[in-house]
């Protein structure tokens, strides 16, 4: 009966097509269908992303476009074999496996496409959409984990498609893993302290820092090392590992810069001058724009070794370090005018030292003009 089936159809052309009819319009169909995804559903999607102008989307559609289109070149040589008129290929029970075992590679081949999208641009994206800035060199770290862990997942649910026990492969992952930790503990300190600095944002690139006695302004964040240019315009390299267990400062997130002054008088200034100063130096500062008028701290403080102290405290809005230093200028300046139009000198230390008894006095000695 075999040997019938076998040379029959070649014989007889009208039964080959009669056993074969089914296998090829189902795979025909699969075809079209492929076709169809390909020429018109796929464009029509591309067309609806530039109407949204959604990125993401655009990402989705370039990740997935190639796994779909092989997993129905896929289908179609399932369905062909299943509907065949061969038992033994039709029936086989590794057939089933193999789809599914296609289907979850295609899937997992656009999720690992979706992480490299465009150099990290689809991480870097979504980072940046949950307000994470992140060096490039952070991102394409992240990214690469992210494949490693895709690829490993979608071998164990193959492996699983297959009734293969993964349980030896996940303890070998395992121990693996602990010792690539062991021996690389002082990297992996730094991995975990870049992606501390990711998630807390104490700093911005362009930010000026405190950290570590080194002070400057962040020029770039990598997954091992911060750089940090110092006002000597000298680069230094901090471990993130250390950044991230360290106080940092930013100076450039604070909203106000603090001017304090001990504005010390000579002890010949009148309690009448002393009053007018204060209050001449308190009204400019009520009315200057930069100034804020929240906190404004003018006081004839304390009575000093040599002058007679006058506080002053106040709180500039300045964007920069640089416009805080034309404020206080102009305050420097608005000073010395209040101290000049009430007639008050700055003093200067000085010490005042008193005899218990007076010096004696003597007469000098008349010049000789070698007269006799």
């Amino acid at each position: 009966m075999n040997q019938l089936l076998l040379y029959v159809p070649f014989q007889d052309p009208s039964l080959l097509w009669e056993m074969w009819h089914g296998s090829v319009v189902a795979a025909a169909t699969v075809l079209v269908l492929r076709l169809l995804l390909r020429y018109a559903i796929l464009p029509l999607l591309h067309r609806l992303k530039d109407r949204l102008g959604q990125s993401f989307f655009e990402d989705v559609l370039q990740s997935f476009e190639r796994p779909i289109l092989t997993y129905f070149l896929i289908l179609a040589l399932y369905v062909f074999i299943v509907f065949s008129p061969v038992p033994l290929l039709a029936q086989h029970p590794s057939i089933d496996r193999i789809l599914r075992s296609c289907l979850i590679l295609c899937v997992f081949k656009g999720i690992y496409n979706l992480c490299d999208a465009g150099g990290e641009g689809f991480l870097r994206h979504f980072l940046q959409k949950t307000n994470l800035n992140v060096h490039q060199a952070l991102a394409g770290l992240l990214s690469s984990v992210l494949h490693v862990l895709i690829a490993v997942l979608a071998f164990a649910m193959v492996a699983r498609e297959w009734n293969y026990d993964i349980s030896a492969f996940i303890a070998s992952l395992g121990i693996g893993a602990m010792a690539f930790a062991f021996a690389a503990k002082d990297t992996l300190a730094n991995v975990f302290g870049s992606l501390v600095i990711v998630m807390e944002k104490p700093f911005q690139i362009g930010d000026w820092i405190q950290v570590n006695n080194i002070e400057g302004i962040v020029e770039d964040v990598t997954f091992r090392s911060t750089r940090i240019r110092t006002f000597y315009q000298e680069l230094a390299y901090v471990p993130n590992n250390l950044l991230s267990n360290a106080p940092i400062t930013n100076c450039t997130r604070r909203q106000r810069f603090r001017i304090q002054y001990m504005l010390g008088v000579t002890y010949g200034s009148t309690r009448e001058q002393l009053k007018a100063v204060c209050d001449a130096i308190r009204s400019y500062c009520e009315q200057a724009p930069h100034i804020d008028s929240r906190d404004i701290s003018v006081f004839f403080y304390e009575f000093g070794d040599s002058s007679l102290n006058i506080r002053v405290v106040c709180y500039v809005a300045a964007e920069h370090y640089s416009q805080y230093l034309a404020y206080r200028h102009e305050f420097n300046l608005a000073l010395l005018r209040i101290l000049e139009e009430n007639g008050v000198s700055c003093a200067f230390p000085s010490q005042s030292l008193y005899f218990e008894t007076p010096l004696e006095t003597r007469t000098p000695a008349p010049a000789d003009d070698g007269k006799a």
